[in-house]
């Protein structure tokens, strides 16, 4: 094909090549002839060419009005409508008309479809398993989107990767450690700490959203954090109501892992998380991270942090305060929650979804049970049990003890439990093939509930 290509370009241009030897007629009938199916072919691709932009260039019907419309539709809250006004950019960008260019030239067109294109990201990266995977690739971008001038493209950005190191795919399986590891080698960290010195509240949020899911690690890997200061800047937020609660949850997760960070917070940092605790204490669930964090520096093998938490003189009475609290025996939201529907959708979310969701929607239907027989009787058994067998299946030890726990209400608190059981011909087979690792009293658990449903007289059993 090659050689045909060649050989046809030489007699073109012996064709067209002028010289000054005269041609006879027919060489002159031919040349003619051959530049007039020249001309057509070239026509024809125009036409065709022409015909498959027409519908992407519109000059006479771009005015600055419409141009102010499209702007205004890319900052609409409505996702739908962003969408649409990206879509209407890209049909018309071509061969634009002058008003058309001179917004994406001058005006913020480009922030604005980056900005649409990160929120897709930030859905996606929370997404199922497949998602999350595929949206690690965008990393790069987005942590070179953490020092951005736009406020809005670094809150963003940080969101996404907070989505990114949230995901949580059990002790089985340690791609998510591996992806948080990556994270914090590509860079994310001090771009993120930078991030706390804003005095955009939701910026400030975003970051210790994203700073707290990099902190799941061991004391080798939480090293940076230490070296560029954090400390100093999560202890300034603690005193923010904005963002106490953002900063507790960094905090938690770095007291957790980190030795050397629960020293600092010895050393600086207990007075404004316990006065943290004190002023969140009468707020319900948003006192966790700072309780959290307490409890990890008591936890601590360093027998002196106790005495300087003690040594605090509110410290114990708001804790004695948050033991005695009556709000988890108030029957009067879990109503509210049933009269809304949202044990249905708990129940589908326990069967169905990411790791993290299925988790936290089980943690949320048993402590629903937990507030006694009548709510217990109100819950989908015939869906929620194999969704529980499946968790119980999971090899996850806090997936695992939220199956079993769930058996044992069904064995002990609900009347037709035996019967629920009953109707899930394999429900005892999960129970029995329960293996003393990765937990052996897990193990013990499993084996008591098979015990006390056949009847059999165990030591266990109260």
């Amino acid at each position: 094909m090659a050689k045909q290509r060649k050989n046809s370009l030489t007699d073109r241009r012996t064709m067209y090549k002028r010289t000054s030897i005269s041609r006879t007629p027919d060489e002159l009938i031919k040349r003619r002839v051959a530049i007039n199916e020249s001309l057509r072919k070239k026509h024809r691709e125009q036409l065709i060419t022409a015909k498959r932009y027409r519908n992407l260039t519109r000059q006479e019907e771009y005015e600055k009005d419409q141009v102010k419309a499209i702007d205004y539709d890319l900052r609409s809250e409505e996702k739908e409508t962003r969408t649409e006004a990206a879509q209407h950019i890209a049909k018309f960008v071509v061969e634009p008309a002058k008003a058309l260019i001179e917004y994406i030239t001058k005006g913020d067109c480009i922030q604005l479809l980056t900005v649409l294109y990160l929120f897709c990201l930030i859905d996606i990266a929370a997404g199922p398993y497949d998602l999350w995977i595929k949206s690690i690739s965008t990393s790069p971008y987005l942590i070179s989107l953490l020092d951005s001038d736009n406020l809005t493209l670094a809150e963003i950005a940080a969101g996404a990767i907070g989505n990114m190191a949230a995901e949580d795919l059990g002790d089985m399986n340690d791609e998510d450690d591996k992806v948080r590891s990556a994270l914090r080698s590509n860079g994310a960290i001090k771009p993120l700490i930078r991030l706390l010195d804003s005095k955009d509240v939701q910026l400030i949020q975003s970051a210790c959203f994203a700073l707290a899911n990099l902190a799941r690690g061991e004391e080798n890997q939480l090293k940076e954090f230490t070296d560029a200061g954090l400390q100093d800047k999560l202890l300034k937020h603690l005193t923010n109501d904005e963002t106490i609660t953002e900063a507790g949850w960094v905090i938690s997760y770095l007291t957790a892992g980190s030795e050397k960070f629960r020293q600092d917070m010895i050393a600086k940092g207990v007075e404004l998380l316990v006065n943290g605790l004190v002023s969140l204490s009468s707020q319900g669930p948003v006192v966790l991270p700072i309780l959290r964090s307490l409890g990890n520096l008591i936890g601590s093998d360093d027998e002196d942090h106790l005495q300087v938490l003690v040594n605090q003189q509110d410290f114990l009475p708001t804790l004695v305060k948050l033991i005695s609290s009556d709000q988890s025996k108030n029957g009067t939201i879990i109503n509210t929650l049933e009269d809304l529907g949202v044990i249905d959708s708990l129940s589908q979310l326990v069967g169905r979804g990411a790791f993290d969701i299925r988790k936290g929607a089980a943690y949320c239907v048993m402590n629903i049970a937990c507030h006694g027989e009548e709510h217990l009787d109100k819950l989908s058994h015939k869906q929620l049990l194999p969704a529980f067998l499946d968790l119980v299946r999971s090899q996850d030890a806090d997936m695992m003890r939220l199956g079993l726990g769930y058996i044992e209400l069904l064995l002990n608190q609900s009347p037709k439990g035996r019967e629920i059981i009953d109707s899930v011909p394999d429900c005892m087979e999960v129970l029995a093939a329960v293996a003393p690792a990765p937990d052996p009293e897990l193990f013990e658990f499993a084996n008591k509930l098979v015990d006390q449903y056949y009847n059999e007289p165990v030591d266990m059993i109260e």
